[in-house]
């Protein structure tokens, strides 16, 4: 499987788990997504033996976002 369809097949697998999705978080401007770095390590433990935290980590990066819900670079171009 290619790195393109692997990290897609991840994307759909977070996606479809209502405890994953609360920890991706959006930009409000770029829409760029990430996890909310204050995820905990453990959510919960998946059929393959894997938490959800660590497909979460695995396919998403940390992203931080201001009180408007932008990220770093967005709210350097917005102030």
């Amino acid at each position: 499987m290619s790195k393109i369809n692997r990290q897609n097949h991840n994307t759909i697998y977070v996606n479809r788990n209502t405890a994953y999705r609360k920890w991706i978080i959006e930009c409000a401007c770029c829409h760029r997504q990430g996890y909310n770095p204050k995820m905990p390590e453990k959510i919960m433990p998946d059929e393959i033996g894997f938490t959800g935290a660590e497909h979460i980590r695995h396919t998403y990066e940390p992203l931080v976002l201001n009180e408007m819900d932008l990220c770093e670079v967005c709210a350097k171009f917005n102030n």
